[in-house]
């Protein structure tokens, strides 16, 4: 088990390391930061997903991040993967962007969160939850959500993979959407 979490951890890292030496990560960055997860094969809780501690930022334009990816670092992400999980599997990973807008296809899913059920809205850390399993039963399969944000919450995009690498070639490949 402990070689299983090291082998996450150094994916991750690999992950992070070509998102932000890619000058197209700097487009890709919403207000809030972004972060990657990864998780181990059949997680189930947040010791059991490994992110990017206080998430990648930008400073003078450029991605940064302080601390190397660790388990538990992200609340956020994690609950995107293992919800994620829930339905299929294989998707071990996400990472949040800014909003990708004009993004189709039958693996985009668009969540409205004037949707959400209002019991769902008042828990803390529910609306993730709740946006992909929307995603998942609307679709059989599902690669990015759009989330057109709300009133304080800032419009995102999430990428969600198989593994961190292949995360981050896809978010990569979306910044020539960004204007």
């Amino acid at each position: 088990m402990i070689q299983l979490r090291d082998d996450v951890i150094l994916t991750l890292k690999s992950a992070l390391d070509l998102f932000v030496r890619d000058p197209r990560a700097s487009l890709l960055i919403p207000e809030v930061g972004t972060n990657i997860g990864y998780a181990l094969p059949d997680a189930k809780g947040l010791d059991e997903v490994a992110a990017v501690p206080g998430r990648i930022s930008l400073a003078f334009g450029k991605p940064i991040y302080c601390l190397p990816p660790a388990f538990g670092a992200s609340d956020h992400v994690t609950r995107v993967i293992l919800t994620a999980m829930k339905f299929d599997p294989p998707m071990r990973s996400a990472i949040n962007l800014r909003f990708v807008e004009g993004l189709k296809g039958e693996d985009v899913y668009v969540f409205d969160r004037s949707k959400e059920p209002l019991d769902s809205a008042k828990l803390e850390g529910r609306t993730m939850n709740f946006m992909v399993e929307s995603a998942f039963k609307s679709r059989p399969r599902v690669r990015y959500i759009l989330d057109v944000g709300a009133h304080g919450k800032e419009p995102s995009t999430f990428v969600i993979s198989t593994d961190p690498v292949n995360a981050v070639k896809e978010a990569l490949s979306l910044a020539e959407m960004i204007k």
